[in-house]
């Protein structure tokens, strides 16, 4: 005869498998978001994957299949892609606990290929993220960055005085500009040259890993085993690729962190973060420095290497608008005539006289998203969305897509929204561009 003890333990062991069984089930009878065509066993959709120009690619396949949300599966794994404001507010935003994981793309994050995976914008959760976290939080906060505004000003009437003599390499000069600002703010280093060094690196560092970062661009992603492929063997370019990449990482991420380190030892440093922070860390004898130093390293890569990069290419789309649209830099012209009466250049002080600026700076984020997708995002549990099963990370790793380019071109919240228009903020109730993502983080 059962003892209570062994019928209780019965008991509670059906529950759970009739639980388990039940929500397998229910996972079963709920399908995937809908997917498009050139998808086959095993595989899936690994041969229809875009290589380039993914955010119209998906836009193109949501399109086909009237969805907001559809979704591919690749040797396994299901990439989720979100394709409106709507959909990524109530799942990114409304959900956040469950959508604000970071896949773990292993070309990047694993040690012995890209072995970028330490750094805030690919960490999970965790104790590091939130070390990261709260430096960046010191970094960019508004009343830090206010006191930056001298420097941009300083940076951006040299940019000035360089285009007068040399206008034809604008696109090397605003490069060197963004870099400027942000290297003299991070390490107090002072780019000299539109050639500098360590400005071109970084430019060729962030082409390297927008280019890993598109999964289907390395079936290592897919197929883990190919890591252990040695870099001589026969197509295996890939991998002597990734090996010179992670080189050139190290080299922008240590070379002027330890620049800035000899700068303040022989006491000739300008004032930085660098400086800042090392001086915090020194007065707290409590603090791991090596692991201080390791996390003040890749903020500083990811603020020189992304920030700079994203800034340059909103400038780039700032200069195409006012090219193809010169009524809109008329206007434009005549607000800052307005307001610094053709006396002096204008300054961050002014921005709250120039609605039309800003407005200009709304549509510019909107026409060209300076990251048309957003980072990937994973779920960290199974999660039902308009009758979809979305599966949990663990099991299946979903790689959340917000497809910031396509909700740009959303008609119900952006009407004509191939035009370039700024008045459309202008005493509106339109959104601000979706340009830096959803949810925590």
């Amino acid at each position: 005869m059962l003892t209570y003890s062994e019928i209780g333990f019965t008991l509670a062991a059906l529950g759970s498998s009739l639980y388990l069984l039940c929500k397998r089930k229910l996972s079963k009878q709920l399908p995937l978001p809908p997917s498009p065509g050139g998808y086959y066993p095993i595989v899936g959709h690994t041969f229809v994957m875009p290589t380039k120009s993914e955010h119209v690619a998906y836009a193109r396949w949501c399109e086909l299949l009237g969805s907001d949300i559809i979704s591919l599966t690749v040797l396994g794994q299901t990439i989720v892609i979100l394709n409106s404001l709507n959909v990524s507010e109530e799942l990114i935003d409304q959900r956040s606990e469950i959508y604000s994981g970071r896949p773990s793309l292993r070309v990047i994050t694993d040690p012995d290929l890209f072995d970028w995976g330490g750094g805030i914008i690919l960490l999970p959760y965790g104790p590091q993220w939130k070390k990261q976290r709260r430096i960046m939080h010191e970094i960019l906060k508004p009343s830090a960055a206010s006191n930056s505004y001298a420097l941009f000003e300083k940076e951006t009437h040299g940019l000035l005085r360089r285009l007068l003599t040399g206008p034809e390499s604008f696109e090397k000069e605003l490069r060197r500009t963004v870099a400027a600002e942000i290297l003299s703010s991070v390490y107090g280093y002072t780019v000299k040259d539109t050639d500098d060094a360590l400005v071109r690196d970084s430019a060729t560092l962030v082409k390297n890993f927008s280019i890993a970062a598109v999964p289907a661009n390395f079936l290592v992603n897919f197929i883990p085993w190919l890591k252990y492929i040695p870099a001589w063997f026969p197509g295996a370019q890939w991998k002597r690729n990734i090996i010179e990449w992670r080189k050139l990482k190290e080299h922008v991420m240590n070379g002027p962190y330890e620049w800035a380190k000899a700068q303040i030892a022989s006491g000739l440093a300008a004032p930085s973060i660098v400086q800042a922070h090392l001086a915090s860390i020194e007065e707290n004898p409590k603090a791991n420095m090596i692991e201080e130093e390791e996390n003040l390293r890749l903020v500083g890569v990811v603020l020189f290497g992304a920030a700079a990069d994203t800034s340059h290419a909103s400038l780039m789309s700032f200069v195409l608008a006012m090219v193809q649209h010169p009524h809109v830099q008329s206007r434009a012209q005549q607000e800052i005539d307005q307001v610094t009466h053709c006396e002096r250049l204008p300054t961050m002080a002014d921005r709250d006289s120039m609605p039309y600026i800003r407005c200009i700076v709304q549509e510019v984020l909107r026409w060209q998203p300076p990251l048309p997708l957003g980072v990937p995002r994973a779920t960290s549990e199974d999660d039902k969305y308009r009758g979809y099963h979305i599966p949990k990370g663990s099991v299946v790793k979903v790689d959340r897509i917000t497809n910031a380019w396509a909700m740009t071109r959303d008609e119900s919240v952006y009407p004509s929204p191939e035009v370039f228009d700024p008045e459309r903020f202008l005493n509106t109730s339109a959104p601000a561009a979706p340009a830096f993502g959803f949810g925590r983080r």
